[in-house]
């Protein structure tokens, strides 16, 4: 038996490679595919929602705004209705909320160390379209983005109050287990649906009993209930 019928060199001289077997032909087509699923699924992550452009700090007019909506939410929520359960509507647009993010809520922030804030979120911004409402933040350089629908469903034990329940959370356009990404990168409370009511300081109660969604704005049914007796 010559060296060329044992395969170790071709007939012209040069070595020959031994045939791959079938287990490394499926270890190499496995690996190619990891890597292929690996870079699609970075490619995602690393893509932002076409509407993504948190208001900076020091835009022009942003504080302005900020303020403003501030202080009409305080008039707004605050004012004599008369006894027993008075219905009223407010119109919030996205754009002056992502101007209170951007601008007022670095104040809140540095003002008081005690108020919740997740490590590694920076710039924090609210969409508004028909489907509902969708919260993005810059975190450690990936935009997360949750949405949120508004359940008209009374919360358990709060008669009348609409909640507030996640929907589905993305990094970029990847999406993530709700559980984990909801609790784990924003506020743990934010995991279970939410009660969209808030008691004054005078003892009354006010809370959200119906929401429309457009592009942009949202119109919110609220209802302020009197003090007990």
């Amino acid at each position: 038996m010559n060296e060329a019928s044992r395969g170790g060199v071709a007939a012209g001289g040069s070595p020959t490679r031994p045939p791959r077997a079938p287990w490394q032909r499926r270890v190499f087509l496995g690996l190619l595919v990891a890597v292929a699923l690996a870079a699609g699924a970075v490619a995602l992550a690393r893509r932002v929602p076409s509407w993504w452009a948190p208001v900076a700090r020091e835009a022009p007019g942003a504080l302005d705004v900020a303020r403003a909506l501030e202080q009409g939410i305080a008039s707004e929520s605050t004012r004599v209705r008369g006894p027993g359960a008075q219905a009223w509507t407010v119109r919030v647009r996205a754009s002056d909320v992502n101007a209170w993010l951007g601008a007022r809520l670095p104040q809140w922030l540095e003002h008081d160390r005690s108020l919740p804030w997740p490590d590694g979120v920076k710039a924090v911004q609210l969409h508004l379209d028909p489907r509902g409402l969708a919260l993005a933040a810059d975190w450690n350089g990936f935009v997360v983005v949750t949405r949120w629908t508004i359940d008209m469903a009374a919360a358990p034990g709060r008669p009348g109050a609409a909640t507030l329940r996640a929907g589905g959370t993305s990094v970029g356009t990847l999406p993530v287990p709700l559980a984990g990404s909801v609790g784990g990168w924003f506020m743990p409370e934010l995991a279970a649906p939410v009660p969209l009511e808030t008691r004054l300081g005078d003892g009354r109660l006010i809370r959200v009993v119906g929401a429309e969604f457009l592009d942009g704005e949202a119109i919110l049914d609220c209802e302020t209930v009197a003090t007990a007796p």
